[in-house]
């Protein structure tokens, strides 16, 4: 359950009430700093869609296939397109009515093309998961980051858990031991609620 107390966010599982104070406009960037510091990497969709690509063309290569290694890499390379937010304002119309009404259709020919290539990018991805190296090493270091990203968040927002405030570090974030008094299975949806409280825009997309 996600209510508001005293204008603070707040998060009740298993019955404890998880207290978030609000972000403000500094946090977000700081966070990126720490986690830049620490060399937590994100990777970008143009990494995946470069990587992906290569990755199924060489597989294709490797199987005696090298056309369907390209038609592959067409599809990842499309898909990762597709990923990038449509943006209303690059849209060369002066009637606002009318660019209302092009971009909604734009964002239902995206859809429809996400649809349509997903079961081929489910099964080239997983491909790409068990014969491609580089594939599996940016996998990782975006695994990584969503991990660490979610603690940094919780650390950074969450003030209070059922009741008790633990102490803040040098750099403002709550100690180690409150988070890990935390139970294991609510780290999760805490960790995806504390980022979508920093970036909500972003996590609306990722999800």
């Amino acid at each position: 359950m996600t209510t508001v107390m005293d204008h603070r966010p707040l998060k009740t599982l298993g019955g404890v009430d998880f207290v978030f104070r609000r972000p403000d406009l500094y946090d977000l960037p700081a966070m990126r700093r720490r986690l830049r510091m620490a060399r937590v990497r994100r990777p970008t969709l143009l990494e995946y869609s470069a990587i992906g690509a290569a990755g199924a063309r060489r597989i294709g290569e490797a199987a005696g296939d090298p056309a369907e290694g390209a038609r592959q890499a067409e599809i990842i390379e499309r898909w990762y397109e597709l990923m990038v937010p449509l943006d209303e304002d690059k849209i060369d119309e002066p009637d606002l009515e009318a660019r209302a009404k092009l971009f909604a259709q734009q964002q239902q020919e995206r859809r429809e093309e996400i649809a349509s290539l997903y079961p081929d990018v489910l099964a080239i991805e997983a491909n790409l998961d068990r014969h491609c190296q580089d594939w599996a090493e940016l996998k990782a270091d975006a695994d990584y980051w969503e991990e660490i990203s979610r603690i940094d968040a919780v650390r950074l927002l969450l003030v209070e858990i059922g009741g008790k405030v633990f102490p803040r570090d040098a750099d403002g974030l709550m100690i180690e031991d409150g988070y890990q008094s935390i139970p294991p299975q609510h780290r999760l949806p805490l960790g995806t609620f504390a980022l979508g409280l920093l970036a909500p825009d972003e996590t609306i997309r990722k999800n």
